[in-house]
Formats: C-alpha cells, sequence, structure tokens
C-alpha cells in the first residue's frame, strides 16, 4: 500500500485513551521521582517554604521536560505515514548500526556501558532510539514474506534476512556491555516471530542457534569477571553469592525491604524515616522507582501502577489487530513487546523474581532517551 509522507488525518484517529493513560503514568511518576529525590525531612517542617527547600526539582522538572520533548514526537511521527517509512527500511537499519557502532569508540561510559552520547551533562543512549527503528526493519522484513501468505514463514531461509538483521544491533549492544537492553532486542523478535506463524522446522532451527549463543554469553561473561556473571550468580544462588561479595545482592535486598516496608496503604511521601528518604534503595529514581513507588503508596499503589500499565499495553494489543495490513500490524506488536518487557523486567528485578538489569520503567523511570523513545513508539 502506498502512502503519502505526511497523512493530515491522522488526528481523527488519535487513541486518546492511550494518550490518556500515559499522562497518568507521567503524573505518578513526577510524585515518586519528588519523593526518591527529596531531601531527608525530620517532620519539623512547618512552612511551605521549609517544605520545597526540601525537594529537588530539578530531576523532576528534566522528567517532564523530556515528557513535553517526547509528546512533541509523538504526535510529528503520529502524523508520518507509515506506509511511507517501508521505502527507507534499509537506510534506516544502517544509520542504527553506524550509531552502534560509533558509540562502541566514541561513546562515555555511565554505569559501566559505554553506550552514551554525551551532549554537555545530559546523555544520549542510541540503543534506546534505535528498538523503534529496529522495530520498523523488522516489521518490513516480516510483512514481506507474510503479506498474503497464510502459511506464515516455513523455511529458515526465509526467516535468515530477518535474523541477521536483529542479530547484528544485538551483538553491538552487548559489546558496549548492555545485555539488558540486547535481551530486549531479542524479545522484540520472538514475539514479531510468533505473529509470523513459524514452522516448527524454523523453530527448532532458532531454539539450537539460541542455546550455541547463550553458552557462547555464559562463557564470555564467566571468563571477563563482568558484573553481569556476578548479577546472575546472586540472583541464582543469592546466600552462595552473598558469602562471597556482600555487595552483590545489595540493591535487589533492599529494593525488596522497601517494598515490604510499604505494606498495604504505604508509608505516604516524604515519610520521615523512609528507607527511600534515607538513601538505602539504590537508583532510586531509575531502576528502582517501583520500590520507592510501593514504600510511598504500599500494595495498592503497587497494584494501579500495574493495572496502568496492563491497560496501556493490552491496548496497545488491541490496536494491532484493526491494522490494515501486515507491516502496521508488526510495527504495533513490537511496540507492544518492547513495553511489555520493561515492565516485566524492572517490576521483576524489584521484587526480586527476575535478575537485576538496567532496564527503564516505562514512562516512570527518570530518563530522557528512554521517555522520548517510548513516546515515538506509542506515535507509531
Amino acid at each position: 500500500m502506498k502512502g503519502k509522507l505526511v497523512n493530515k488525518n491522522m488526528w481523527k484517529y488519535v487513541d486518546w485513551f492511550l494518550v490518556a493513560i500515559i499522562v497518568i503514568l507521567v503524573g505518578y511518576s513526577l510524585l515518586s521521582i519528588l519523593n526518591a529525590t527529596a531531601s531527608p525531612f525530620t517532620g519539623d517542617e512547618s512552612t511551605f517554604s521549609e517544605f520545597l527547600a526540601n525537594l529537588d526539582l530539578s530531576t523532576a522538572g528534566w522528567q517532564l521536560i523530556f515528557f513535553l520533548i517526547g509528546l512533541g514526537c509523538m504526535f510529528l511521527v503520529m502524523l508520518l505515514d507509515y506506509h511511507t517509512l517501508a521505502h527507507f527500511t534499509e537506510w534506516i537499519y544502517w544509520i542504527c548500526i553506524a550509531l552502534l557502532v560509533a558509540v562502541l569508540f566514541l561513546g562515555s561510559t555511565q554505569n559501566g556501558t559505554s553506550g552514551w552520547f554525551m551532549i554537555g551533562s545530559r546523555g544520549f543512549q542510541p540503543a534506546e532510539v534505535c528498538k523503534i527503528l529496529i522495530i520498523i526493519v523488522l516489521a518490513k522484513n516480516f510483512a514481506d514474506r507474510t503479506e498474503g501468505n497464510d502459511d506464515g514463514i516455513q523455511t529458515f531461509g526465509d526467516l535468515f534476512p530477518v535474523l541477521w538483521r536483529m542479530l547484528l544491533p544485538v551483538i553491538l549492544i552487548a559489546l558496549q556491555p548492555d545485555f539488558g537492553t540486547a535481551v530486549v532486542y531479542v524479545f522484540i523478535f520472538v514475539v514479531m516471530l510468533f505473529m509470523a506463524k513459524p514452522s516448527w522446522k524454523v523453530v527448532l532451527w532458532l531454539l539450537a542457534i539460541a542455546g550455541v549463543l547463550v553458552g557462547v554469553f555464559l562463557l564470555y561473561i564467566s571468563t571477563t569477571g563482568n558484573y553481569q556473571w556476578t548479577r546472575l550468580l546472586s540472583f541464582f544462588s543469592p546466600d552462595a553469592q552473598a558469602v562471597q561479595d556482600a555487595d552483590a545482592t545489595l540493591q535487589m535486598d533492599q529494593a525488596k525491604m522497601a517494598i515490604g516496608s510499604g505494606q498495604f496503604f504505604g508509608k505516604g511521601l516524604f515519610t520521615p524515616g523512609s528507607l527511600s528518604q534515607l538513601g538505602y534503595v539504590p537508583e532510586s529514581h531509575n531502576d528502582f522507582i517501583f520500590a520507592v513507588t510501593v514504600e510511598a503508596f504500599g500494595f495498592l499503589g503497587g497494584i494501579a501502577l500495574i493495572i496502568l500499565y496492563f491497560l496501556l499495553i493490552g491496548r496497545t494489543f488491541m490496536l494491532s489487530l484493526r491494522a490494515r495490513d501486515d507491516f502496521g500490524a508488526y510495527i504495533i506488536i513490537g511496540v507492544a513487546a518492547m513495553m511489555l518487557f520493561h515492565v516485566v523486567e524492572n517490576i521483576g528485578m524489584n521484587v526480586g523474581i527476575l535478575p537485576v538489569t538496567g532496564i527503564p520503567l516505562p514512562f516512570f523511570s527518570y530518563g530522557g532517551s528512554s521517555m522520548v523513545t517510548n513516546c515515538i513508539a506509542i506515535g507509531m
């Protein structure tokens, strides 16, 4: 199907329910970020100015700016006719690869990952933005093989052109090393592949390849002393690993302690003596913001957040059923898969049922690259 560069009629198809969920999520996140970054309260603050002096308005303010920029990008992207993008997928792909190669050599290291371009004091993470671009590339390649083909992908030869386009950025991101983000790409590919109705032969080929790659990955991180190996050991055998390295399970233990201390109704925002106020929760406004949120708002606050994500992701999957062609459906499925992995992994590591990674919570964790990327994804 041919498309125009700009489709002005797209305004008629805005899903305001989806936009409303995102606005609520961001508003909720701003409260949690203020709570996580505030200086400890004593309970003796008697005036509004004393209360305000304890708040770190800059971090929450930047999060709001990131969201407004993302919102603008969302509506701009929404006006683009996605059919036009199909003609530029090869260019899009190789631009992604160029960015991921460049950041390996020219990028700055943040939290052990050399995946950032620094612009002044702010960072730009190509791997985040490339998620959306790779979704478009994979969607086009899957659609070329399944549009009008009810049998789906039947041979490994049909799948191989899509597979190598996924593996190359995954390898480059793993070299940063950022294994958490690399796994996001793999998960997106697997969910999109499921929609392509692969044959059992194709699935068996993929399982064999996955087994080899996982073995190589484990051998690599175990022999290089990578911190990811320590995280895996601390997840599968926390007691044994804690004996060797007391800090190995520290992040997860303190996050679980904060979640448990929130109980059913929570301690409330800016409560003196709370673990987040005392600085016990690591990366409290980033990776472990869910723990801070549950401590403040309790089990009810955590469930409310999960329900919001259920509505967001469920609505996105539903929209894929209304797509007019396979290309559009694959794009929506890819976006939904990305959101799903981020939510499950981030909340899972906060409650201790999944290994710790640097995966942010969509529209909630502090960060410009993540916020703008997610807004563009919803615009798509």
